[in-house]
């Protein structure tokens, strides 16, 4: 007779099923804010249409059919917190199971709108990668989702006492960073075109828009005076950068960096609050990338490189604008020292980044001119100018190095990126020369990285530099390629 099963040690605790579970029933108050649009929408419509009583009764069967279709969804979804994979059933109108691995979970995504908030309720979203998908648990307790994220992020058989540290925290005069940055520029104006266009698809769908309304229009707006027009361009320029620090902060307001029960913890946004989970021992590396106007400010934005993570440009951010002394401070402790100083590379990668840079507005004057367009001659005549300086930077942005645990490759100029990446990431190398590159002694080193973009690149080092490189990683991998000291190509040693 023997005794109960034992589970042998290993990276996943025993976790005892609780059986199917459901979403929290407030799941219903929220289906019902996020259809509130629409049944304003079908208010306004039944208003035009036949009056106040019509519009009651639109509204009416839109709520009806909303609360109908939140409350059938709640009843037919539930999950299941396995010990080795969480399931998601739904049988709305046909019965689907997806099961995602706990083991190749690599991170936990917790989301709470002000709507969620005010509820106490929380969006879970679960990402295994490209091959386990990704699930969505919409909405729970926000108890609920700090225990999914604490079982489901689990990777010992006893786990620890829970601690906590903070790694990195915004600060507010931070926020001011924003107006460097192109994205958070032009995002306010690009959320405002899209209300316009809202509006007038809406007027157009109602008849509130013609062909006379808008020829006056633009007739008012040819009328202005120059002063006028002057004074237009002036507040535009100044609620550029004023606009792009409010969205900037309602993204990204209070941004703190935890390392939590073996998890990279990221929280974010004042509106929505975000926190992403991400397993330390899925970090590769670290990016940090910035622009000429971030460069001149001495800022960077800092990234995770974590494997099979999806959405990994916001999922992995670890900051979104700091100090550049403070993001390198970050990546060590999140990774450990970063390598340096950076070996610049041969004199002849810098003819090769300024003919890059040159050739092709100088192809395109040439035609230009063939065909009688001065126009454009000229203006590739101008940008071909300006390419110049813009290859010389790419040139003196170019650099690597390497330590006994990690090597770092930087490259760029108008997005200037350099990645730290950890030794045993690399999953392989590639040696590769252009004509070009083999007349000038030169060679781009490529590293394939289970992490981040996959792979990574050293532009036009020299030659023997990359193999050396590539070699001193990975002697193991490298060495047996090349040729023996004393030995020619046919095997006789050298004299």
């Amino acid at each position: 007779m023997t005794g109960p099963a034992t589970r042998p040690p290993g990276e996943r605790g025993a976790v005892a099923p609780a059986g199917r579970q459901r979403l929290h029933p407030l799941t219903f108050v929220v289906g019902a804010t996020r259809e509130l649009m629409a049944l304003l929408a079908a208010g306004a419509t039944g208003l035009l249409v036949g009056g106040l009583s019509t519009a009651f009764f639109f509204t009416l069967i839109g709520l009806a059919f909303g609360l109908a279709f939140h409350v059938t969804a709640w009843a037919t979804f539930t999950y299941t917190v396995q010990d080795d994979r969480i399931e998601l059933r739904r049988s709305l109108v046909r019965r689907t199971v997806k099961s995602i691995p706990r083991d190749r979970i690599r991170g936990v995504d917790v989301t709470t709108s002000f709507g969620h908030r005010l509820l106490g309720l929380a969006v879970v979203r679960v990402d295994a990668g490209a091959d386990g998908g990704e699930g969505e648990l919409n909405a729970v307790s926000r108890r609920e989702a700090a225990r999914l994220r604490r079982v489901l992020l689990a990777r010992t058989a006893a786990p620890a006492p829970p601690r906590a540290r903070v790694l990195a925290r915004m600060r507010r005069r931070w926020y001011l960073y924003a107006p460097l940055s192109g994205a958070y520029l032009l995002t306010p104006f690009a959320l405002a075109g899209s209300l316009i266009g809202f509006l007038y698809d809406v007027g157009d769908d109602l008849g509130l828009v013609t062909r006379d309304r808008i020829a006056r229009l633009g007739q008012d707006v040819a009328g202005l005076p120059g002063a006028a027009v002057v004074a237009a361009a002036a507040v535009l320029l100044v609620a550029m950068p004023v606009m792009s620090v409010i969205v900037f902060t309602l993204f990204n307001g209070d941004f703190t960096v935890r390392e939590r029960d073996g998890s990279l913890v990221a929280e974010r946004g004042f509106v929505t609050r975000r926190s992403v989970a991400l397993e330390l021992r899925r970090v590769r590396g670290v990016e940090l990338v910035d622009n000429p106007f971030e460069r001149a400010a001495r800022v960077v934005r800092l990234g995770a490189l974590v494997t099979g993570l999806g959405d990994a440009a916001h999922r992995g951010r670890l900051l979104p604008a700091a100090p550049r002394a403070y993001a390198v401070d970050v990546a060590e402790r999140v990774l450990g020292p970063v390598p340096g100083p950076l070996t610049a590379h041969p004199s002849a990668a810098r003819g090769r980044r300024v003919v890059r840079a040159a050739a092709p507005p100088l192809g395109v004057g040439v035609v230009a001119a063939s065909v009688g367009q001065g126009g454009v001659a000229v203006l590739c005549a101008v940008l071909t100018v300006l390419a110049v300086p813009l290859g010389l930077d790419r040139y003196r942005q170019l650099g690597h190095a390497a330590d006994a645990t990690r090597f770092t490759l930087r490259s760029g100029s108008l997005l200037r990126r350099q990645v730290v990446v950890d030794r045993t990431a690399v999953v392989g190398w590639r040696v590769r020369q252009s004509l070009f590159q083999r007349r000038a002694g030169l060679a781009t080193l490529d590293a394939a990285v289970g992490a981040g973009d996959g792979g990574y690149a050293g532009l036009d080092m020299a030659a023997p530099d990359a193999v050396a490189f590539a070699a001193a990683l990975t002697p193991d991998w490298v060495l047996p390629f090349l040729e023996p000291p004393g030995a020619t190509p046919g095997g006789a040693p050298r004299t």
